[in-house]
């Protein structure tokens, strides 16, 4: 046989190391900062950004004319 389907011994001590990272997880000051950061800081200033301005700042920068040249007239079905 051409011994395709040998286990690979880093991939087998990866996978071995990332089932075990659960259990040897610990609350320390460099993980509740990283913690704190990734998952309270971070998506609390990007909701207040997007609440606080509701995107009205948003379109400006990206369109120099209406999206309509013309005066909208809606077609009889929509009446």
């Amino acid at each position: 046989m051409a011994h395709t389907l040998t286990p690979d011994p880093e991939l087998q001590r990866f996978n071995k190391a990332k089932e075990a990272a659960g259990t040897n997880f610990r609350f320390k000051p460099k993980s509740i900062a990283f913690n704190l950061i990734t998952m309270g800081l971070i998506p609390l200033s990007l909701g207040y950004y997007l609440y606080s301005n509701e995107g009205w700042k948003m379109n400006k920068l990206y369109r120099s004319q209406p999206v309509f040249i013309n005066e909208y007239k809606p077609r009889q079905k929509d009446l």
